[in-house]
């Protein structure tokens, strides 16, 4: 009898985990992941804010990127030398100036491939801050020297921008140009 009492509390405590289980398993997480943008929003809306940030703070002749083309697989693949199978998508610009070193532009990683991705922006941001250094006109030495690499989950940005107000100005600060744009791109994106 007491074997029958034992069987049945087994069976009773077996059934109620598989009950708690089975719910766990259906159970739909309705949180988003942090570091994904937010729902309805692509790349490009993000790079058309930070561009209107810009349009904002110095007037409508202004964008984040100055005489911007937009980036393509041959720049990735020429400047950052990487190949398709290391992204998902992108989007962005870089200034067709060669004496403006203005680059906004976000990469969207394959999983797994984050940290290639970070490497290769920051080897550009690299060859930029070294290709102005004894060309710095109109501020675009110190562009590249403000300028980041900007990891968002698998959303990696190169952020050199800046307006330079005043040209006579000899050391120009970008950094709260830089800032906004990273604030502008978190206001896309779960934390």
């Amino acid at each position: 009898m007491e074997n029958t009492k034992m069987k049945k509390i087994i069976a009773i405590v077996l059934a109620a985990l598989s009950v708690v289980a089975f719910a766990a398993c259906g159970k739909k997480d309705d949180a988003p992941k942090p570091g994904t943008l937010k729902e309805g929003e692509t790349l490009q809306s993000v790079l058309e804010a930070v561009d209107a940030k810009f349009s904002d703070r110095y007037g409508s002749d202004y964008a984040a990127v100055a005489m911007g083309m937009p980036v393509d697989d041959a720049y990735l693949s020429d400047f950052l030398e990487l190949d398709s199978s290391a992204y998902d998508e992108y989007a962005g610009n870089v200034s067709m100036s060669m004496t403006n070193s203005d680059a906004f532009f976000v990469i969207k990683a394959k999983e797994g491939q984050v940290e290639a991705v970070q490497q290769a922006l920051e080897k550009r941001l690299s060859d930029l801050k070294a290709q102005y250094e004894f060309y710095p006109v109109s501020g675009s030495y110190d562009r590249a020297m403000a300028g980041e690499v900007y990891v968002k989950g698998d959303y990696v940005f190169l952020i050199v921008v800046g307006v330079l107000e005043d040209m006579d100005e000899e050391a120009p600060d970008f950094s709260d140009d830089v800032q906004m744009t990273k604030e502008t791109i978190d206001s896309f994106f779960n934390d």
